[in-house]
C-alpha cells in the first residue's frame, strides 16, 4: 500500500489535523479502517489511537482509495469531540457480564465435582452420674 497525502489542514480550536489521503492498494481489496489508521501512523508519525478515520472512498474496481481521517492532539481532545458508539459499549458490556456469569458458573461446577470429606459422625460420649 502507497500512500500520498493530498491535503492537511489544521483545525486548532478542535486539537485535530483533517488530512486527506490517496491509498493505492493494488490488487487488493478496499483497506480496513484499521489498516488505515495503521498507515496514516506510520506516514503521520501520530499514536494510532489519536486517529479517527471517517471516510474510506473506492470506486468500483479501482485500487485508488481516497480516505479522510482526523489526527486528535491528544485522547481528550478525541473523546471530547468523537461520538462514542452506544451500541458497542452496550454490547461490550453485556458480553463481559456474560463471560463473568459463564466463569460463575464454571467454578461451581467444579466445586461440585470435587469430592467432599465425609464427615464421620463421632460416637456419643457417655456421661459418668
Amino acid at each position: 500500500m502507497t500512500t500520498k497525502i493530498i491535503t492537511e489542514n489544521v483545525q486548532s480550536l478542535m486539537r485535530r489535523k483533517e488530512i486527506t489521503l490517496e491509498i493505492t492498494h493494488s490488487k487488493k481489496a478496499t483497506p480496513k479502517t484499521e489498516d488505515v489508521a495503521k498507515t496514516v501512523a506510520e506516514v503521520t508519525k501520530a499514536d494510532e489511537k489519536l486517529i479517527a478515520v471517517k471516510e474510506i472512498l473506492n470506486d468500483y474496481g479501482s485500487n485508488l482509495a481516497k480516505v479522510k481521517v482526523y489526527v486528535y492532539e491528544d485522547e481528550k481532545a478525541k473523546e471530547s469531540i468523537e461520538k462514542i458508539n452506544k451500541k458497542k459499549v452496550i454490547q461490550a458490556e453485556i458480553k463481559a457480564a456474560h463471560e463473568a456469569k459463564k466463569k460463575a458458573a464454571e467454578e461451581a461446577a467444579k466445586e461440585a465435582e470435587a469430592p467432599k470429606e465425609e464427615k464421620v459422625p463421632e460416637a456419643p460420649k457417655e456421661e459418668n452420674k
